[in-house]
Formats: C-alpha cells, structure tokens, sequence
C-alpha cells in the first residue's frame, strides 16, 4: 500500500535459505502477490487480538494479576500439560536395568505389587547382602529380519521435539538457534510444516552422501507428496556437516556474523544428519524378542518380553542417523543367569508428564498453532507460570496451582469460554484460516463470523470498532 502510488507493478520474491543462488534466483522469478495469503494472515492478527487480548483482560480481572494471559491455542495446551501429568501419577512401575552373569544389561519394566521382590532388587542396588536368591531365566520367543525406512527430514515441531528430548534445549533455545542459523546462511528456513526436499536439496545430499559413503548409498527422495507448503523442510544449504564446519570455523575459511557455540554446532549435526539420512537406502536389520523371567527363591514372580537389535545385515540411512554403524550390540543367548549387579531402579510412570518436545509434536498433530507459533505457545505458559520445567537430564513440563486456577476458570467455570477455547472450536478456526490461505472461504466472512463469536461470548463489546 506504501508502494501503490509510486510504482502499479507490485510483485514478491520468495527464497528460502540466505545464500547467493536462493537470492539471485528469487529476483529473476518473481510472483504476484496472494491476497489470499494475505487475507489468512489479516485473519490471523485480528483474531489474536479479539480473542487473546479479550480473554486475557478478562483473566487479568479475575486474578489481579497482569501477567496472565489466555487464548485459543494457549488454553488446550495448558490442558494437555494438567491431564497428562494427572495421569502419569497414577501408574507406576519400577524402571530397572541390570547386568546378568554373562555381562548383557537387560531393562525390565516391573509393577510396583511386587514388594518383595522390589525390597531384594534395592538391596542388590544398594550392594547389601540379602538371603533372598535371584535367578534370571532367557527363553528365544522368536527372530525377525526388519527392513527400516528412514525418517522424513525435518519440520519445525518434529526439529523442536528432538532438540528438546535428544540435547536437552527449550524450545525458545533451538528455535533462537535455527534463526541464526537461518540468517547466517547455514539452513533453509526452520519455521515451516513441510517435509518437501526440493532438487537444490536432493543434489546438496547427493554430492555428500556418494562422496562420504559411496553412491549405493543415495536415494533421492522429495517427500511431501502432494504437499507444495509455502516452505521446504528445514535442510543444510550445503553439502558441510558438522565437523567440517567447525574446521571451516577454526581455520578461518568461513567467517560468519553469529558467534557459533556448541549448541549451534549440536543444532545444525541434528538437522544435517536428519536431512542426508532422510536421502539414504533403508537399512536391514536382524530383531530378537526373548522371554525374561525372574525367580526369588525358585518362585517366579515376573516374566517380560523384550526385543533387542542384535545385528545390523545393511546399515543404509544408520550410518548417519538412528541405530549407529558400529556400535557392538551384546549378543543374548537362552539359559538361566544370576544378577551381576542392579545398574538402575527407579520408579517411575508408565505414562510420564509431558516433555516441550511431546507438546509441540502434539499441536502439529491435533491441527492446533501454526510452526510459527509452536515455541511462542510453550514459552508463553511457561512465562506465566501455569507450568514448569523440572529435570536435568530428562526436563518434563508440570502444572502449577495457577496454571490450574487459570484453566479451570476458563473451562469449568464459564461455560462460555469453554467453547471458545475448546480444542475442537481452535482446531476448527485453524482450518478456517486454511481455507482462506487458499482461496476456499473470504476472509472478511470468516472474520465476520469471529466477530460475532467473540460478542455472543462476551470477549468484545459490540460498540469495538471492527
């Protein structure tokens, strides 16, 4: 609109990675611009602010607080943070990994009902002597060769949740990190839904993947289908991994305008490894499942089936990514053992609380936020309290009282706001906005019917200036 009166012929250029190619490209092909997409994101802003602020000021009123905050994807997400931790303190078992008279550590799963036999496994533990005697017997059920498929490059939540479960980083954390890694030039565009490869990023795994392991090992593949997306999957913009690149660094060779650190560097190996992986032959692998059973005193008191890789036949894709090329997988034969040494008991819930990494896979899952917004929707709660972080090693996100507070208020409390901030009426607004996107519905109708919503509940006065 800034441009109008100066120049009529108004067009975008669209790139996604900051490289010199991506750009000169951009310029030579440039599109109109879609009002559609221009109509969603209007849909987007003003709903935000009818609904979050509106709410907001209402929680604000009812809390003489400030700080808090409420909206329609915040809400069902502060939800699933309070059912799942409800849940995981529930049902218990007792996590336990030992080491068997023939040096393989198993790892068991064994129910908390099983007192005694608990009391003798925690003595062992302890290294103190106990009367009780302890036999392990290991019967085959059965062997299997697997072929596995590769993983899918990555989008933003399947990236947020590695980050978050693999290297122990927020979501805030790896999210800051890919955008600097994205303006240095280093990575395409990290805020996307896409897994689509395009044909720059198929030959950037080519050249690397038949010069590191040969060309059998390529398989070029788009993913995505059908899918098109305003964006790609995120992917290195060149064929460098991770220790190149901190050579490159070292040495001078490549100087960028971010001061690198670790985590960058453990950001970019997860999504370089993912991506070239992603363009790999599958692998083939041989799976064991046995039957573990465990004796006190001659009783059997508790038998599990476990299944164990016990040798890569053709590592493909796991050179890189998954099940590790040459790792020494210990080899479990049939026949009876006693216990070396109890290496770890814990109890622990079957169903744990929620990581960051399980929230933002569930939002994209249930069709809730947008990869713009996933890290923003769980720093927000985090910010305002209504739930923490706990754990060093393993950080699960819990509830606090307020958080509770907040969410029964809007849920249980005000029939009126329930249905605002359901997880069904969100999900149903994202597709409206979907459907704008693409030329499927008028933004002024869906806007139109927002408004209405927000007065009838309450949200908005009807003298607001729409």
């Amino acid at each position: 609109m800034m441009l109008r009166p100066y120049v009529s012929n108004i067009v975008r250029i669209e790139f996604h990675e900051v490289t010199k190619k991506a750009i000169i490209d951009a310029i030579a092909n440039p599109r109109a611009i879609s009002l559609s997409m221009v109509g969603a994101q209007l849909v987007r802003r003003i709903e935000d602010r009818w609904i979050g602020f509106g709410l907001s000021q209402i929680v604000q009123g009812k809390f003489n607080r400030k700080t808090l905050s409420a909206g329609r994807v915040q809400t069902p997400v502060l939800g699933w943070i309070i059912e799942r931790y409800d849940e995981s303190r529930k049902d218990k078992i007792y996590a336990v990994t030992m080491t068997l008279s023939n040096g393989v550590k198993v790892r068991l799963s064994i129910p908390p009902d099983k007192e005694e036999f608990i009391k003798a496994l925690k003595a062992m533990h302890r290294n103190k002597s106990t009367d009780v005697e302890i036999k392990v017997k290991v019967t085959k059920a059965g062997e299997a060769e697997e072929e596995l498929n590769p993983v899918p490059p990555y989008t933003t939540d399947a990236l947020l949740r590695d980050s978050a479960n693999i290297l122990g980083l927020s979501v805030e954390q790896t999210m800051a990190i890919a955008q600097e890694l994205f303006e240095s030039g280093l990575i395409t565009y990290h805020r996307t839904d896409s897994t689509r490869v395009s044909n720059v990023g198929i030959s950037i795994a080519k050249e690397y993947i038949s010069d590191r392991f040969g060309s059998d090992y390529f398989v070029g593949r788009a993913w995505g289908g059908k899918e098109v997306g305003a964006h790609e999957c995120i992917r290195p913009t060149r064929p460098i991994d991770s220790d190149d690149l901190r050579n490159l660094l070292n040495t001078g060779l490549l100087q960028l305008a971010i001061r690198v650190t670790a985590n960058h560097l453990r950001v970019y190996d997860l999504i370089f490894r993912r991506f070239m992986a992603s363009q790999m032959k599958s692998a083939r692998v041989l799976k064991e499942r046995f039957k573990i059973s465990l004796y006190l005193n001659g009783v059997n008191v508790h038998e599990e089936e476990v299944e164990r890789v016990s040798k890569i036949l053709e590592p493909g894709f796991t050179k890189v990514w998954g099940y590790i090329e040459g790792r020494e997988y210990q080899e479990l034969t049939p026949g009876e053992y006693d216990i070396t040494s109890i290496d770890y008991i814990k109890k622990v819930s079957r169903t744990p609380p929620l990581r960051e990494g399980d929230i933002i896979a569930m939002m994209r899952e249930r069709g809730i936020g947008r990869p713009s917004t996933y890290a923003k929707i769980v720093d927000v709660i985090l910010k305002r309290r209504y739930a923490l972080v706990v754990g060093r090693r393993i950080r699960y996100v819990v509830p606090t009282n307020l958080g509770r507070q907040v969410y029964r208020f809007l849920t249980e409390e005000n029939k009126e706001f329930s249905d605002l901030v359901s997880e069904e009426r969100t999900r149903i607004v994202e597709k409206h906005m979907d459907d704008v996107e693409v030329g499927e519905r008028d933004y002024m109708d869906v806007l139109n019917e927002l408004f209405n919503e927000a007065i009838s509940k309450g949200i908005l006065r009807e003298n607001v200036i729409s």
